[in-house]
């Protein structure tokens, strides 16, 4: 009989541990001539990243599943389910499809439309199967504020264990005013089923939902305690909760950053407190700022960003407005577009990961984000990316919320190679017919030079072999296009380059 307990108490322990390496593997990537995409694997030490060939590519809406081992089950781009191969999977077209993407979205390759819209849960009553929760707007002509919150089923079992969606498209809640982005979802206390939270705008509500072994029921809907305005509040920011499960935060630019607490037992957020990160007779609402928000790994940090800015608010100070601290600024750096400050993900190597809004070649990291103020140690551009990111970056629950640790901080570089954090270079004439003045940084000696072009890679490099002021280069020869010149340093302890985004035309 002891045996048999035994058995029975390790297959439980073994099951409620099985989604822990959930977020292990990321996918993203943008469609331009030709998908190519890149995937991070978490379970390599360090970290890599590997180019690939997609199916079909990305907008806003990433998510993936990985086992309990960090191996990719599958992932989705708000338009279908791809199988670990880069495959769409059996019945996995047409997510989200409808009279209102048959109108305004029909491009499948591209993804879908709305940051943060999807989420993939498991199934409390089923080890291998899988929801995915997705959010697409209802078309009803001359009313643009309808949206329905859909879910889509995935077996794990079928089609020789490669899945199928055995469902798809079936919706749960439809209505006026919610929000476009803000879909989170956390773990009940019992560690099994999970709760859904999502805002409404023109509104003063988050709507609540419980997913178990029997589904999705919309539970009581809860009052924010404010007003969040249809005219900027949707669409521009994001919500998470804390990693151990007893807060829930809320930010964009144009309402600020809202805290509350989070009871995982019953589902109710309470003690609301609102942090003005700006002076509220400072905020343009006439510009857009898309925002994000997110925790450190110990739950003591919030972080949010809004295109210009990056802060920090320390949650240990009785007065939350006391912990705002500014992080940085947009240091104004093209590659190839605008790499301004915007989506955050916590990832597991316990670092928290920033890519720009428009499609980019690098991401911004956040690499102590447990540390006060700006020993945190934020660098912009810090991670070359092999491919164009669309501006977006998987939208995961928290998995590991009763786990001691949090992250494994053992994790320590990306995709097996060392990090470089960029810098800008001049150069002109920009554009240019070909010849080209590099102003040399005062502290480059020696080095590579490269030429990277944007759809094909690297098309030229060569060594600077002296210390000069200044380089002239002559790119004629090239096609017309966008080019990237970069300088990496020969003696390089802290691993900077220096890069310029240089237009050649005739």
């Amino acid at each position: 009989m002891r045996i048999v307990i035994l058995f029975l108490i390790a297959l439980i322990a073994e099951d409620l541990s099985a989604q822990i390496k959930g977020d292990y593997i990321w996918v993203g990537g943008y469609q331009s001539q030709g998908t190519r995409g890149f995937t991070f694997d978490f379970n390599q030490k360090p970290v890599e990243i590997d180019s690939t060939q997609l199916y079909w590519g990305f907008t806003g809406n990433i998510a993936s599943i990985s086992d309990r081992h960090g191996n990719l089950l599958f992932y989705s781009n708000g338009r279908g389910v791809f199988t670990p191969d880069h495959q769409l999977m059996t019945n996995g077209m047409d997510i989200n499809d409808g009279e209102w993407a048959d109108i305004f979205w029909d491009y499948p390759q591209y993804g879908f439309p709305g940051d943060q819209d999807i989420l993939i849960l498991p199934d409390p009553g089923n080890a291998h199967g899988f929801y995915l929760i997705h959010k697409a707007p209802f078309y009803i002509p001359n009313d643009i504020n309808q949206r329905e919150i859909r879910m889509s089923y995935v077996d794990m079992t079928l089609d020789s264990g490669k899945g199928d969606v055995v469902f798809k498209n079936e919706y749960f809640y439809t209505g006026n005013y919610m929000m476009s982005s803000y879909l989170t979802a956390l773990r009940h206390q019992n560690q099994k089923d999970w709760w859904i939270i999502q805002p409404k705008v023109n509104d003063s509500t988050f709507l609540t939902f419980f997913l178990d072994e029997t589904g999705i029921q919309r539970v009581e809907d809860q009052c924010t305690g404010y007003f969040f305005d249809k005219h900027r509040s949707s669409g521009s920011g994001t919500a998470k909760f804390s990693p151990d499960g007893t807060q829930y935060a809320i930010y964009n630019y144009y309402d600020q950053l809202h805290v509350y607490d989070f009871d995982r037992e019953t589902g109710i957020l309470s003690n609301h407190q609102i942090v003005e990160i700006y002076d509220p007779e400072e905020i343009d609402r006439e510009i857009i700022r898309f925002s994000s928000v997110e925790w450190s790994p110990n739950s003591r940090f919030i972080y949010t960003s809004s295109s210009e800015d990056l802060f920090q608010v320390d949650t240990w100070e009785e007065d939350l407005q006391d912990g705002v601290r500014f992080i940085d600024s947009y240091n104004g750096a093209m590659d190839p577009f605008t790499s301004k400050l915007y989506l955050m993900v916590q990832a597991p190597d316990c670092k928290i990961y920033m890519t720009p809004a428009s499609g980019s070649y690098s991401l911004h990291v956040i690499n102590e984000p447990d540390k006060l103020g700006t020993d945190c140690d934020f660098v912009q551009g810090a991670i070359n990316l092999p491919n164009s990111n669309s501006g977006g970056l998987p939208n995961f629950p928290r998995f590991r919320v009763d786990e001691e640790e949090k992250c494994d901080p053992t994790i320590s570089s990306v995709f097996g190679q060392a990090v470089y954090y960029r810098r800008d270079l001049k150069a002109y004439p920009n554009p240019t017919s070909g010849p080209l003045t590099l102003e040399i940084p005062e502290d480059f000696t020696t080095g590579t030079l490269e030429i990277v072009d944007i759809r094909a890679g690297t098309v030229h490099r060569q060594k600077l072999d002296h210390p000069q002021e200044q380089f002239a280069l002559d790119i004629g020869q090239l096609p017309a296009g966008v080019y990237h010149i970069e300088l990496y340093p020969e003696d390089n302890p802290e691993r900077v380059f220096y890069g310029v985004q240089v237009v050649l035309s005739y």
